[in-house]
């Protein structure tokens, strides 16, 4: 018989902790002045809206939801003002500003607009209380691809890349990696968890036997790389531990 899996919607304005409050008024500034007449919503999105944000290791995420495709140049704004809001606000690593067209969100998108964000501007149509689907849907709609998301790093960590930039960009793996894991844990427990802590803890708890391969994705998440070499000898270790995890479930 089919799981089925309950996720509750945690975010919320009152969350929103007081250092992040300007960086929100900012966003919803600079997409009402990019957009105008086009903008529908503003969404913030994950553990910022969630109150669970690190102070100058978290992202802050928002999505502006527009009635149609914007032009060339007002992508350009919101892009340039994204990169100077993360110069504005060191609480933060980066201010990501990204755009929806509505009516074209993807199923993926969608269910992290319902279970993962909180509207700060606008008609919401999005926010539930909960969302309820089964393990298997919940799988295929959360999970990254590991082995393209594996062949793009390769290829990026062959571009220019400073300290800064190698540390941003092994957050990002050590958090993607590990919600490639996620499925698993969805679909042999029906667990399902948002950070990238909650889902190393449930890993190491219910695959002890890849905990090092946990352990070093969550570091990555948590503590800068230095070398390009040792976020790719990561990536590796969990292509392997994933593999067999896969071939163990089967």
């Amino acid at each position: 018989m089919e799981t089925n899996v309950t996720i509750p919607n945690e975010c919320s304005i009152a969350k929103v902790s007081s250092d992040h409050e300007p960086i929100v008024r900012a966003a919803i500034e600079t997409y009402r002045r990019g957009f105008d007449k086009l903008l529908v919503s503003v969404r913030l999105l994950g553990s910022a809206a969630r109150g669970e944000s690190v102070p100058g290791s978290s992202d802050i995420d928002f999505v502006g939801l527009v009635s149609m495709n914007p032009d060339a140049y007002q992508r350009d704004v919101i892009a340039a003002a994204a990169r100077k809001l993360t110069l504005t606000y060191p609480c933060v690593s980066r201010v990501d500003l990204e755009t929806e067209i509505k009516g074209r969100v993807s199923a993926a998108r969608e269910f992290i607009f319902r279970t993962d964000s909180v509207c700060v501007w606008g008609a919401d149509d999005y926010t539930a209380g909960e969302v309820t689907i089964s393990a298997t849907s919940l799988a295929r709609l959360t999970t990254p691809d590991l082995d393209k998301l594996a062949a793009g790093y390769r290829q990026q960590l062959k571009g220019p890349m400073d300290g800064d930039e190698l540390g941003r960009f092994g957050r990002s793996v050590g958090k993607d990696v590990l919600k490639c894991f996620r499925k698993f844990l969805v679909l042999r427990f029906g667990i399902y968890r948002k950070s990238a802590t909650d889902i190393h803890t449930q890993l190491v708890m219910y695959f002890p036997n890849d905990k090092e391969t946990f352990d070093c994705l969550l570091r990555l998440y948590e503590r800068p790389v230095e070398r390009r070499e040792e976020l790719l000898r990561i990536v590796k270790m969990a292509q392997a531990s994933y593999q067999g995890i896969e071939q163990r479930m089967a």
